[in-house]
């Protein structure tokens, strides 16, 4: 729409300018002498049709005539076309949707430790709608506008930011503020897309965490390879699924109601200890963690090699160790804002 906009607009300057040309010139050879104003509403009434003035002389020759017939089967046209578009620019939210775009621009260019999403499509859509439900700030990224805006409205209540344009281009990353991201999550349905944004992502941005889509076991293996923290098959998932809903059906219940209900979704979250943590040093059971409702499933420890599952209420936090809970979104994220 802007770039039809704007070629309509170059060539309604150059028919003006062509009409103002063609009067001076065309006039003078006619004898009429008249100045650049008088061609100027010369032109005007000709285009528009809404005066009656005439250089006489020049009315008064063929190829005077001529050339009004030229400059009004053209210009009237041009005219038409021009008024059209501009009054669909005007009245279809052109000048609304650029602002709103500029607004966007501004809020993505502050965003620091946020998620970039590459694709709202069947499986990034349900990626958005996780992340959005862990309270984590989301940046969409995809080629259709009314996907991205589909998803905006299912949650009316939180400004998603997004920008509509291939993932796969560095500009378009470079707008969703990916040197400042956190993490990308790419489900793109083509490999080689997927590729490119792991390697574009790890170049902007090398302490960014990747996890990529892949269609087959050989992409998995090539986006592992290019620098993917986490390569996710959606078939092999999808088939891990089926085998647990025939042998294990109450086990896959609990879990979907678990991250599916209404009231208080509960979610399975990792909460790091840092130096500065007031849980350090002290023994699990004097901890508030069971006043916010968070059951301690596994310690991972400052190594990273080793869990302690179901950990016994006077294991001793460290510093570096990594808590594996569950319980409600709300109180995980209560408990990560005061351990900042």
């Amino acid at each position: 729409m802007h770039r039809r906009f704007y070629i309509l607009s170059v060539l309604m300057a150059v028919v003006f300018a062509a009409g103002v040309t063609g009067f001076f010139v065309l006039g003078r050879l006619a004898g009429d002498n008249p100045t650049v104003m008088e061609c100027a509403y010369q032109t005007v009434v000709n285009l528009t049709t809404l005066g009656s003035r005439e250089m006489t002389a020049l009315a008064n020759t063929w190829y005077g005539e001529l050339f009004v017939i030229v400059l009004m089967l053209t210009g009237m046209g041009t005219l038409v076309v021009f008024a059209t578009s501009m009054t669909a620019f005007l009245v279809e939210g052109e000048l609304r949707n650029i602002f709103r775009r500029k607004k966007m621009d501004k809020i993505l260019r502050k965003l620091n430790d946020h998620y970039i999403v590459c694709g709202a499509g069947s499986t990034g859509a349900f990626v958005i709608e996780e992340l959005l439900g862990s309270g984590h700030p989301v940046v969409v990224i995809d080629t259709e506008e009314e996907r991205i805006q589909h998803i905006c409205d299912a949650h009316p209540k939180i400004h998603i930011p997004y920008v509509v344009g291939p993932a796969a281009n560095d500009e378009i990353l470079a707008k969703a503020n990916i040197g400042k991201a956190r993490g990308v999550v790419i489900a793109l349905p083509d490999d080689r897309d997927n590729l490119f944004i792991t390697v574009t992502a790890k170049q902007k941005n090398p302490k960014i965490k990747v996890v990529a889509r892949a269609t087959d076991s050989e992409a998995e293996i090539r986006l592992s390879r290019v620098g993917a923290d986490s390569v996710v098959s959606p078939s092999r998932i999808g088939g891990m699924r089926l085998a647990s809903e025939m042998v294990r059906p109450q086990v896959v219940g609990f879990l979907d109601n678990m991250l599916r209900g209404q009231d208080k979704p509960l979610r399975i979250e990792d909460i790091p200890l840092s130096e500065s943590c007031a849980m350090v040093g002290k023994a699990l059971m004097d901890t508030n963690l069971r006043k916010e409702e968070l059951l301690v499933l596994a310690i991972r420890d400052p190594s990273g090699e080793h869990y302690l599952y179901n950990p016994p209420p006077e294991h001793i936090l460290e510093a570096g160790s990594t808590l594996i809970v569950l319980g409600p979104v709300e109180s995980v994220l209560s408990v990560r804002k005061r351990m900042i």
